[in-house]
């Protein structure tokens, strides 16, 4: 299967309309069955209709989108699953923010070739800020099924937290889809110590999507990557492919072959050797949720 993550990156538009057939022209010359989009993909198509204001600081777009979410979600989905329909394609259309029984969660959904949606995910991991600005965090990390593949969806600072890759690795998931978005100058070590390191310790393979763009006062320009076991690259770097030195690619892609990853697990079964059910412990004596947060 061809994927590819997007940054959103140098889509030239006036209006919404403009954005829309700027990212579908970009998505049929990639040619992919698969393709991810960045966090905060739904708060910048939510400008680009014109419901947010241009201007402002990151918190206050942030808190206007949220106002906004759930009128924009029902246009938000019909437009992303109608690109997917369009292209015959998986598309994780970035994040967005879903109001449901008086919380607010940062959601990816995956929407499918008939232009289904076939997936969706809360992030379940939160920085103090998100925390700041109302969100909670979500309670399970499902695998959904994308053609031959097994997907789980790993958004935003999830990546940050091993357990996240590890869980969706022993449920046997083959690809973490990751909608990012991570500060202009967290490159490198910093960036790698996220999917990267996720996708070594758990076998798998990645599409990291990161966004490049502005939003108020901050910039975001992390590297897009495909990822895969070290075993299973060409130069034993783990990157099918990758946006070094130049966050301003607008996409980057790659073809994953499933045989490659096989033989790195076979010579090296990380999972097998494992106890998963000493890992029962942590039901036994995990403790209510209170807060949702």
């Amino acid at each position: 299967m061809r994927v590819a993550a997007l940054s959103l990156a140098g889509i030239e538009a006036r209006n919404l309309t403009d954005y829309m057939e700027g990212l579908e022209k970009l998505l049929r010359g990639l040619e992919v069955r698969l393709a991810v989009l960045p966090a905060y993909a739904g708060l910048l198509l939510a400008r680009q209709a014109g419901l947010l204001p241009q201007q402002g600081s990151f918190r206050a777009l942030f808190s206007a989108f949220a106002a906004q979410s759930t009128r924009w979600n029902r246009e938000y989905r019909t437009l992303c699953g109608a690109l997917a329909g369009k292209l015959g394609l998986y598309l994780l259309a970035g994040t967005t923010l879903e109001h449901d029984q008086g919380r607010l969660y940062h959601t990816a959904y995956l929407f499918g070739p008939q232009g289904e949606i076939c997936g969706k995910q809360r992030q379940t991991h939160l920085t103090r800020e998100e925390r700041e600005l109302g969100l909670s965090r979500g309670m399970e990390l499902p695998l959904f099924p994308a053609g031959p593949f097994q997907v789980g969806i790993v958004i935003g600072n999830d990546s940050r937290h091993p357990e996240t890759g590890r869980i969706l690795a022993l449920q046997g998931a083959d690809i973490l889809l990751h909608p990012g978005a991570m500060g202009e100058g967290f490159t490198g070590p910093s960036q790698e110590a996220g999917m990267w390191a996720q996708v070594q310790q758990n076998q798998c393979w990645a599409v990291e999507a990161q966004l490049c763009g502005t939003i108020g006062e901050r910039s975001f320009a992390a590297e897009c990557a495909i990822i895969g076991p070290c075993e299973a690259t060409a130069d034993l770097s783990g990157y099918l492919a990758l946006a070094r030195g130049s966050a301003g690619t607008a996409a980057v892609s790659a073809f994953l072959d499933q045989a490659k990853r096989r033989q790195a697990k076979e010579n090296f079964p990380v999972l097998r050797q494992l106890n998963p059910e000493a890992y029962g412990v942590l039901y036994r004596h995990q403790e209510p949720e209170k807060e949702g947060r």
